[in-house]
């Protein structure tokens, strides 16, 4: 599975005007005129800080959109927040399309009793070398190890008093839903897995919330525990 990743070391930053060459003659007399800036579309941008600043950007730019009412597709309102934004990637598209889904259903989310919602948490973020978690049908049971951020997952989860699931896939999460009857739902996934679980879960009153992950793929993937944190406190 191709990896998808919104936490690379550099973004990617769209819409800037291309630099030209320094013409000979307007070299300083140092020679140092010579250097070219990156062209558009390649323009690299700072680091964590960066990232968080986008992120930061899109979730206001939704929040707005939310106070004056939907009155236009959602894949439009992706497209005009990417723009602003000024990052186009896929990737940006897909989180963004991911928080102005939990915005939609946020409100609702927040009046669920934090001891009604269930988190899934996606076994792909296991240290598959190292993991001994048993499994059975309601997924893996991490031993709390300390070999993977999913130790510090299932803590948080259960400090604020909400059950968890690590489950190996779409279906067992589905199965566990239909069993336990959630008031609410956390689900922590790629961008595919989420928009899998929003199909299939389009018929439950239960609310969903979702975090993507930032670096996705059949393993070693990575989270953003702070966007994690920040649903499970709403």
């Amino acid at each position: 599975m191709a990896e998808e990743s919104i936490s690379e070391e550099y973004v990617t930053v769209v819409g800037i005007p291309e630099a030209k060459a320094v013409p000979a003659e307007k070299m300083g007399e140092d020679g140092k005129g010579t250097e070219l800036r990156k062209p558009a579309g390649e323009v690299k941008v700072g680091v964590k800080e960066d990232v968080e600043d986008i992120k930061r950007r899109i979730k206001a730019l939704l929040s707005k959109t939310l106070m004056v009412g939907l009155n236009t597709p959602g894949s439009s309102i992706v497209e005009e927040v990417v723009k602003k934004t000024g990052v186009l990637d896929e990737k940006w598209v897909h989180y963004t399309s991911v928080q102005l889904q939990n915005n939609i259903s946020r409100e609702n989310f927040a009046r669920v009793p934090r001891g009604e919602r269930i988190v899934f948490i996606p076994h792909c973020l296991r240290n598959v070398q190292k993991c001994k978690a048993p499994v059975d049908e309601d997924g893996y049971h991490c031993l709390k190890c300390g070999n993977c951020v999913i130790a510090k997952i299932t803590a948080g989860c259960e400090q604020r008093g909400i059950r968890w699931y690590m489950v190996g896939g779409g279906s067992q999460l589905i199965n566990i839903v239909a069993r336990l009857k959630p008031k609410a739902i956390i689900g922590i996934a790629c961008f595919n897995e989420i928009s899998l679980a929003w199909e299939k879960l389009k018929g439950s009153s239960s609310p969903i919330q979702a975090v993507m992950l930032k670096k996705s793929g059949c393993v070693n993937t990575e989270l953003d525990l702070n966007e994690l944190w920040e649903v499970l406190d709403a």
